[in-house]
């Protein structure tokens, strides 16, 4: 039971459901900078679904990590551990454009929307076009590094042979879309957020069969004979 703690299987389902949730809050973003910035703007919850997201990864990489443990003293650890260190790159690169719109952009659309599309608003629109597509590049790298983790963890659970093989199955079909979808298309389209999505799935998948495994060990485990019944 130390291998499957509670605490790690939460992590995860918590972490899936804020980012689920506020991804699904999120508004599309289409347009020139300046019709950008006034969408931003006009979204009442603009900092409430980006903190939502940043709290969300930094719970899903605690999830990860117990993943990674789960698989200590098993065929998969060395798969495992691997994945989680790329994985500590890939949620830092991952958390790089949101950073950017809860902080930067969330002041632009601000500044722009105030300014009575003066100066001040051509200064915003300015900034923002020059700093958006850094971030944009940033959610395309960390895309086709989420498909390198879904690998490896997939191997994990193949060797561990203690979680369903469909698990690992359904890593390589995330792992598969991931790279395709960042080496294939432009990083200024909506794929990559959709690719993203699938890999929140393989982790939500993750998060019900990791505290399934740690009820039903919890129902199967005998409980020690008292010392009156081993006299």
């Amino acid at each position: 039971m130390t291998r499957r703690p509670l605490f790690y299987g939460l992590c995860l389902l918590v972490g899936v459901l804020l980012f689920g949730i506020a991804g699904l809050m999120h508004p599309v973003l289409s347009g020139d900078g300046a019709a950008q910035l006034s969408i931003i703007a006009h979204t009442a919850r603009w900092r409430f679904i980006h903190w939502a997201l940043l709290f969300g990864l930094a719970f899903m990489y605690a999830g990860v990590i117990g993943v990674a443990l789960r698989h200590n003293d098993t065929p998969g650890a060395t798969p495992g551990r691997a994945a989680v260190r790329m994985g500590a790159f890939a949620f830092s690169v991952w958390s790089i454009n949101i950073l950017f719109m809860v902080g930067a952009g969330y002041q632009l659309a601000r500044s722009y929307t105030v300014s009575d599309a003066g100066l001040t608003g051509t200064h915003a629109v300015f900034v923002y076009d020059m700093l958006h597509p850094m971030g944009l590049a940033a959610e395309r790298l960390a895309t086709f590094m989420l498909g390198l983790v879904a690998y490896m963890f997939g191997w994990a659970v193949r060797n561990g042979r203690v979680w369903p093989r469909w698990l690992a199955w359904m890593a390589w079909v995330v792992a598969l879309v991931n790279a395709a979808v960042a080496l294939i298309f432009s990083e200024f389209l909506n794929y990559m957020y959709y690719a993203q999505g699938l890999f929140v799935l393989w982790l939500t998948a993750t998060a019900v069969v990791m505290l399934a495994e740690r009820r039903v060990g919890a129902q199967h485990a005998a409980p020690l004979p008292s010392p009156s019944t081993r006299a």
